[in-house]
């Protein structure tokens, strides 16, 4: 007996869960969307939204989103302007209700009190300012009047548009349906300034209601230059934030990356400070070049370290020859003790055999340039240990690259995340933070700042470039010139790229060619050709000390890919119960 009363008891209690379930079983049905828009002479929309739900079961209320973040064809953001004006019901008393920012959607929350086995109404009131687009013939509105987002049917849409006074060349259409769906399946009316839409049939899951109207231009006020740039500047805002950025750098700059005020500049008749050509160089652009370098080389010759020979070599069967140099070391190594350490590296890098006596410049090739860092990095400590800098320029520029990297990285996973968020336009954001990240690094490359130690040094260089650039002039006439001046600053001309300046100064004076230097034209010498030749070898030196083996590197595919579509309208969205 026992049997049969567990099974009764088990049908009884399935029966009455399943009358449960069917208490609480819950559905929802808009019968009725109606959207009342009136376009203002402004340009504005002012718009009403009838929506009558049918609740089956307990509900809460109903929720309405509406897009407002668009893309424009150029991939900018636009974002309308919506302002709700009130939230009520049909004897428009006021309802509780929630505004948020739901992705690219505005979400209005609306508790319907009594939303059970009940058909309700909320009246949904707003006002868009920026929703018109405006053509060379014509005026247009584009408005997704229910919007096919909506999980529930909607038995009965229609609206009603209504147009200022005196509109002429009113033309209406209305697609319905699907995303992307150009059926006409809604009765269009229209009555001088008032244009009806009905649809035909109810709207299915994920279908809505579209109206087109348009007419002469001159009925609503056109934004002006100004009101569009503002607008536009509104809907892409990160594109603000670079100006933000280059004035933030531009204050950084004025206090911390500024030299001190220059004196005015005397005529220096010697480098200042004994400074080499290489740290001359350097103090004037804050940076150690290539041509610093090489003039170092010549330096370096002239003080008899080392001799520079130009050879000649025959190619294509003969009938072309280029120059060739050889580096012949003078000094053992024993001898460097009195150079400074960035001297002592270039002959280092050059003769990294302790044995052999001449290098070709051209073995120099993919070997060198593995000694430009520490030469780079002993001209700033140089520097720097004679009080020109309170930070290495090199230093400084680098902490202001990383910066502006990161920054831009951190910028652009913002604009992920927005866009994720908020719909905001990707691009917008991407744009922003690599133009932030190029002005911090532009702005880095002047902080570098000299203290007023180097301030003056700085004064007395240029105070030497200035004689340097200037000696064959009547103001220098009475300059004794000898050839031993001509040798001794000629790597300092070369390190300021005033070489050409400096040998003028020197025709019928320098006449016989230097030990240091052993050339093809020995005996048609001529100090110009001589210094082209020098200028010759430094280019070659320079392209030569830079070289760096290439990698080797693997095969990848990419692909890229689009599609979809996009509607031409605003408004719509969707809605569904809580």
């Amino acid at each position: 007996m026992r049997a049969p009363n567990v099974v009764r008891l088990g049908i009884l209690l399935l029966g009455w869960l399943l009358s449960v379930g069917s208490a609480h079983a819950r559905s929802l049905v808009i019968e009725q969307f109606q959207a009342d828009i009136q376009v203002l002479s402004s340009g504005e929309l002012l718009i009403t939204e009838t929506i009558r739900p049918r609740f089956t079961g307990s509900w809460n209320g109903l929720k309405r989103d509406i897009p407002v973040e668009y893309r424009t064809p150029q991939s900018f953001n636009y974002t309308l302007l919506l302002d709700l004006v009130s939230v009520t019901d049909e004897h428009q008393s006021p309802l509780k209700y929630e505004s948020y920012r739901d992705r690219h959607y505005r979400t209005f929350k609306i508790w319907l009190p009594g939303a059970q086995d009940t058909t309700k109404t909320l009246v949904l009131t707003y006002k868009v300012s920026n929703a018109l687009k405006y053509f060379e013939d014509h005026d247009e509105l584009y408005w997704n009047v229910t919007g096919d987002e909506w999980d529930v049917p909607i038995e009965s849409a229609a609206a009603r548009i209504l147009l200022p006074a005196g509109a002429t060349g009113v033309k209406a259409l209305a697609f319905s349906g699907a995303y992307g769906a150009r059926e006409q399946q809604a009765d269009v009316r229209i009555t001088g300034p008032e244009i009806l839409y009905q649809m035909m049939r109810p709207l299915g899951f994920r279908e809505g209601l579209a109206a087109v109207v348009g007419w002469d231009k001159g009925l609503v006020a056109e934004p002006g230059s100004l009101q569009r740039i503002s607008l536009f500047l509104r809907s892409n805002w990160p594109l603000a934030l670079p100006i933000g950025v280059f004035g933030l750098m531009w204050y950084l700059w004025y206090r911390l990356g500024r030299d001190p005020r220059l004196r005015p500049i005397t005529v220096a008749y010697e480098p200042p400070d004994t400074l080499t050509p290489a740290e001359l160089g350097t103090l004037i652009d804050n940076s150690p070049d290539l041509r610093d370098i090489t003039a170092t080389l010549v330096d370096l010759a002239v003080r008899g370290f080392l001799r520079i020979e130009e050879r000649q070599e025959s190619t294509l069967l003969g009938f072309w020859s280029s120059s060739a140099y050889n580096l012949h070391r003078l000094k053992a190594s024993s001898e460097w003790t009195g150079l400074k350490s960035h001297e002592q590296a270039i002959l280092s890098g050059i003769f990294s055999d302790d044995k052999a006596t001449v290098v070709a410049l051209s073995d120099l090739e993919n070997r060198f340039y593995a000694h430009l860092d520490g030469i780079q990095s002993s001209l700033f400590e140089q520097l720097l240990s004679r009080g020109y800098y309170a930070r290495r320029p090199d230093r400084v520029k680098q902490v202001y690259v990383t910066i502006g990297i990161f920054v831009a990285i951190a910028m652009i996973f913002a604009a992920v995340w927005l866009s994720e968020r908020y719909g905001i336009a990707l691009q917008t954001g991407v744009a922003a933070g690599i133009l932030s990240g190029l002005i911090i690094i532009g702005f880095g490359w002047l902080m570098p700042a000299r203290t007023m130690r180097g301030t003056r040094a700085l004064e007395k260089v240029l105070g030497f470039e200035e004689f340097l650039t200037r000696v064959e002039s009547d103001r220098f006439q009475r300059v004794v010139k000898t050839p031993q001046m001509f040798e001794k600053f000629l790597p300092f001309a070369m390190a300021l790229g005033v070489e050409q300046n400096w040998v003028r100064a020197f025709d019928g004076i320098y006449t016989q060619p230097p030990t240091w230097y052993q050339g093809a034209n020995v005996a048609d010498f001529r100090p110009r050709r001589f210094v082209g030749n020098l200028s010759q070898m430094s280019a070659a030196a320079g392209t030569i000390m830079t070289t760096a083996p290439r990698s080797t590197g693997g095969s990848g595919f990419s692909s890229s890919s689009s599609g979809g579509f996009s509607g031409g309208g605003f408004g719509g969205g969707g809605g569904s119960g809580f």
